[in-house]
């Protein structure tokens, strides 16, 4: 017999499933990447992957094909989403390569005991939610074995260098694309996500302005869903509560797209 949890999560996503998420392929990237120092220390921030756990499981829900690549946050996700755990931006990078690849491809439907019809292939647009907080700066030179305080001595200048855009290196032809951006300054945020989706070519972003109540680590959220200047849209809530508007919305935007 399946996890009591388990069941619980199938029960939700009979219930919640609707025709346009189903069998859509879609890519996520979560939590906070880990960049290496040496072998026991490593640059990372305070990204808990909570927000792209939340959005994967409503995917689900809705049931969409999902697959995630995240350093964090997704442990308690049902066995029926892809998850793949990675550390460092390089290997996010790779992972979610392949894993847009795949998804490009369509859904190959498979018969059910009560259906003896050969598989069909699904091909719906599939979606890349990039969630996860890649850090901008890495260490230039990551060292083998551990680092002694007696030999780095009594203060220590370590050299950084720009990461890889992972969001811009990737192939987001025939993919819808959502970005998310945090951002402190709620005065220039919405002009800086703007700039994001003209700059790294995306169909929108959410905007997450960080305060006491929606920093890392939060359950709540607060987003703003940015299409362009003109479109854009509020949600405050619970992270998987306000990821189930915010597909509705998508849904709603994009319902054109097969």
């Amino acid at each position: 017999m399946a996890e009591p949890i388990e069941i619980f999560h199938a029960t939700c996503k009979e219930l919640l499933k609707n025709e346009y998420w189903t069998n859509r392929k879609v890519v996520l990237s979560g939590g906070g990447t880990i960049e290496k120092i040496d072998d026991v220390r490593y640059i990372s921030n305070f990204s808990s992957g909570k927000m792209a756990a939340s959005i994967a499981l409503a995917l689900y829900y809705k049931g969409a094909d999902v697959c995630l690549v995240s350093t964090r946050g997704h442990e308690n996700l049902p066995s029926g989403i892809h998850t793949i755990s990675v550390q460092s931006s390089n290997e996010m990078y790779e992972y979610l390569v392949d894993s847009l690849r795949v998804a490009k491809k369509g859904v190959l439907t498979k018969p059910t005991l009560m259906d003896d019809s050969t598989p069909t292939l699904i091909q719906k647009k599939p979606y890349l939610f990039m969630v996860a907080a890649v850090s901008d700066y890495v260490p230039q030179f990551a060292q083998d074995g551990k680092l002694k305080k007696e030999m780095l001595g009594t203060s220590w200048e370590m050299k950084l260098k720009q990461n890889m855009d992972i969001l811009n290196s990737l192939d987001k032809e025939d993919v819808i694309s959502i970005g998310f951006k945090a951002e402190m300054d709620a005065i220039t945020a919405q002009d800086s996500a703007l700039k994001m989706i003209d700059k790294k070519n995306l169909d929108g972003v959410c905007l997450n302005i960080l305060n006491d109540s929606s920093s890392f680590g939060s359950s709540d959220n607060s987003i703003e869903l940015i299409f362009d200047s003109i479109n854009s849209y509020k949600f405050s809530g619970n992270k998987l509560d306000i990821s189930m508007e915010i597909l509705e919305k998508l849904q709603d935007e994009f319902k054109q797209f097969n």
